[in-house]
């Protein structure tokens, strides 16, 4: 088969009518790398979900049964393929590089004076596609699939209270309530009102607070405000009483998983406008964004490590095997930026992008150095 493709590879594109045949080399490329990255997808499918099951097996009969944990393994497989999908195109492409590299079709590309832009035009494509499949999934499946799974989490999982609380932002037209749960349905209990242009207005703290009758009833409350003469004028009541319709119960605490990009976009310049901060909403945004533009990086960073014009398989295994190492090292890398971001040790968009930013510099040095060879 691979001989008969090498020969009707270079007799096609040695023809007299070789603009007319490219649109054949391009259909073959492409298809090729789509069905190995759809055949990769499953594989990495099917793993997980084995892995899942043995882990969560120890539940059944406890807290899980055949039903749930079936459910769980569903809804988390959107995630996966969202984190693992510019993974999943460096690895599908670089298969399909290597295989090629080592049955001559590169040598009868070369042969007809085709560089490197012949491969990566179709294998930009399906990076393409990648793009926007993840890009599609982040946006309307994963918000919801993660509502549902962070629930299953906290119930059967981690074997807390379904309705668990911890601290919440609520928003109210231009009032932002943070709650902090104390004991006995009490909370420490902040506002900050602003103008409508995010202007700030007003601060209230109380170390006290309960919600009863459609009004927050406060203790040891101090009242901030800005002051043209002053610059801030601080006032202390024993007691205070707030009227809105935002219970505890309203809400449960914003999870940046939960959301989709606008949301994201909104609710982090909101934040920002009250002065608040907003370093997980702005990392989600972008990490929503960057992780699935990567798969235009991988697919080319796979033609750089496994294109070569001989048939030796070591090299076509060391291809491989570092493809697979840089997959991994940009996954770990993608979820340690988080972790820069909240500790805020680095700028969160900053951080959402570094791994793109990283493997993008190390692939055109690979590209740059492959065609000067």
């Amino acid at each position: 088969m691979h001989p008969w493709g090498t020969c009707a590879i270079y007799c096609a594109i040695r023809t007299d009518s070789y603009t007319a045949d490219m649109p054949i080399l391009f259909r073959w490329i492409f298809f090729s790398c789509l069905s190995r990255a759809a055949g990769t997808l499953i594989a990495l499918l099917a793993l997980f979900s084995i892995i899942e099951l043995f882990d969560k097996s120890r539940y059944l009969g406890k807290s899980m049964n055949a039903h749930q944990l079936a459910e769980y393994i569903l809804l988390k497989m959107p995630f996966m393929m969202t984190e693992f999908m510019p993974v999943i195109m460096l690895i599908a492409v670089s298969i399909y590089i290597a295989e090629i590299s080592h049955h001559h079709e590169v040598v009868a590309m070369r042969a007809a004076g085709l560089g490197l832009k012949t491969v990566m035009l179709p294998v930009l494509t399906v990076g393409m596609l990648g793009t926007l499949l993840g890009l599609a999934i982040s946006q309307w499946v994963t918000p919801q699939t993660n509502v549902r799974l962070d629930q299953m989490e906290r119930v059967f999982i981690q074997h807390q209270a379904e309705t668990k609380q911890g601290i919440q932002w609520i928003k109210d037209g231009e009032r932002f309530f943070r709650l902090e749960p104390l004991a006995h349905n009490t909370f420490k209990w902040m506002m900050l009102q602003t103008d409508t242009k995010g202007a700030w207005l007003q601060r209230i703290d109380a170390s006290h607070a309960t919600y009863h009758q459609g009004a927050w009833q406060l203790q040891d409350v101090h009242i901030s405000a800005p002051d043209a003469r002053e610059g801030m004028q601080l006032r202390y009541q024993e007691s205070m009483q707030i009227t809105t319709s935002l219970s505890p119960d309203t809400a449960d605490p914003p999870s940046p998983r939960h959301m989709a990009l606008q949301e994201l976009y909104q609710y982090a310049d909101d934040l920002k406008r009250a002065g608040l901060n907003n370093t997980g909403f702005i990392f989600e945004f972008h990490h929503k964004i960057a992780v699935p533009a990567s798969c235009v990086i991988m697919v080319l960073l796979a033609v750089a490590l496994c294109m070569n014009m001989g048939s030796r398989i070591a090299a076509a295994s060391w291809g491989l095997i570092t493809a697979i190492t840089l997959g991994l090292l940009f996954y770990v890398l993608s979820n340690a930026s988080g972790l820069l971001a909240t500790g805020e040790r680095m700028p969160a968009a900053y951080a959402a992008w570094l791994p793109l930013l990283f493997f993008g510099g190390l692939t055109g040095f690979l590209l740059i150095h492959r065609e000067g060879n």
